[in-house]
């Protein structure tokens, strides 16, 4: 794994207000796509990419029902899946109604310790990589004529 170090200024801890080096992991610019991701699995085994997109889907849809339902969903070896939602306040119970106070209904995933840890990683330091420009840098630069 890509790693770049970089100066910064303490600001709590025991070596606050001193400037350290800190490791970020760099990632790859090529994201894996769900059909490369389903390519992978399939490799030397006796299922094909189509069976295990399948899979994928019909995961989603099982877990979607289930967790509709209130279900904790044990994962396994991933981990476990809940439903979670958020609610408004309200003063009085009999002001409470469902469709209007809860809201962003949501399954939350929490990893296995085990799926959690990354295995025979090797690190290998790079450069520090540039932020990408915002559509508001862009637009300073063409008014500007020059820098942002």
């Amino acid at each position: 794994m890509d790693y770049s170090l970089s100066k910064r200024k303490m600001s709590v801890g025991p070596h606050t207000g001193k400037e350290v080096f800190v490791a970020s992991a760099v990632c790859q610019k090529h994201h894996i796509t769900f059909d490369e991701l389903c390519e992978r699995m399939a490799d030397d085994s006796t299922v094909g990419q189509a069976d295990i997109a399948a899979v994928f889907y019909r995961f989603r849809k099982v877990l979607n029902q289930l967790c509709s339902q209130g279900f904790i969903v044990d994962g396994g070896p991933l981990g476990t899946f809940r439903p979670t939602f958020t609610s408004k306040a309200v003063l009085k119970e009999e002001d409470f109604k469902p469709a209007e106070c809860i809201t962003r209904t949501q399954i939350l995933f929490t990893p296995s310790t085990e799926f959690r840890k990354l295995k025979d990683v090797e690190f290998f330091r790079v450069a520090v990589q540039e932020k990408k420009k915002g559509k508001d840098d862009k637009k300073k630069k063409e008014e500007t004529g020059g820098t942002p």
